[in-house]
């Protein structure tokens, strides 16, 4: 098997215990893997990888994602997140405008903070690890990208929001710096993961549907998964120098990363094409 597979994630389970849930199910023989977590309290879209669908996590993981967020004002908590303890508490004596005005002066770039209790590596050790041991983790901040936010209700203290982002853009942190914006802080209440790139979690499994007859019967298979890079086909001959590979030239207009298949339609793995028309293999599937 090889592919990857649309889970939802319910709340109050790590990500790994989904993935070997999974595995278990497919038999402890094939290699499941996930391409993002999702936060313990969170729920939502968790695209697995099966097989040799693991070596190309790389490419889901830059995805843009898709959130719906419920936000309260007036509270921080040390994780950013209903699982943390209150560490500040505020009035928030502002209005819906000024609440929808700060959302939406969020949409487009900015240098986000990680949170303190997220999955970034210091120096060998997750974040969150120094965190629960009372050390304040040296994180940097990321610039990320947020497309579009829409304000879904305002009904103080709390606000629903749906999110459109770049990979690596923390909710959590966007929620708590809207708070800050406002004056009185503010931490994620409930968050749901809806899309990664083109797939959406209403095509995705339960966690009580995740049997090993399902799993197979819902498996997308990698060159269908990976649909989103362009495609070229090779020629006969070519497509045996790729699977060694080896580097040439194709007669192709497109640059960058692409899918390559031989010219019956057999997906042999990635490629980069070069300025100069020389195709680098990538990863290939043998």
């Amino acid at each position: 098997m090889n592919g990857i597979l649309l889970i939802d994630k319910p709340a109050n389970i790590t990500s790994n215990t989904l993935v070997q849930k999974v595995k278990a199910a497919l038999g402890k023989k094939e290699k499941v893997g996930h391409t993002g977590t999702l936060d313990f309290f969170a729920t939502g879209l968790m695209v697995i990888t099966v097989g040799k669908a693991t070596r190309f996590t790389e490419y889901f993981q830059k995805l843009d994602k898709e959130y719906l967020a419920t936000g309260e004002l007036g509270k921080i908590t040390d994780t950013y997140d209903i699982c943390g303890k209150v560490i500040e508490e505020k009035p928030c004596d502002v209005s819906d405008e000024e609440i929808k005005s700060a959302i939406l002066s969020f949409v487009g770039e900015y240098d986000q903070m990680p949170p303190a209790y997220s999955s970034k590596r210091i120096q060998g050790k997750r974040a969150y690890q120094l965190a629960k041991k009372g050390i304040i983790p040296q994180l940097k901040p990321k610039r990320v990208k947020i497309y579009k936010i829409d304000v879904l209700s305002i009904e103080k203290p709390y606000f629903v929001i749906k999110v459109s982002c770049s990979s690596g853009t923390y909710i959590r942190s966007l929620i708590k710096d809207i708070g800050d914006k406002l004056g009185c802080g503010a931490y994620t209440y409930s968050l749901r993961r809806t899309k990664v790139g083109d797939f959406s979690v209403e095509e995705s499994l339960k966690l009580e549907e995740i049997t090993s007859e399902k799993l197979i019967e819902n498996l997308i298979p990698l060159d269908k998964a990976l649909s989103f890079i362009p495609a070229i086909y090779l020629d006969e001959g070519f497509d045996r120098r790729f699977l060694l590979g080896q580097r040439f030239k194709v007669p192709f207009d497109k640059e960058g990363l692409v899918r390559v298949f031989s010219k019956d339609g057999k997906f042999l793995g990635t490629g980069i094409i070069k300025e100069n028309k020389i195709l680098q293999p990538d990863k290939v599937i043998n």
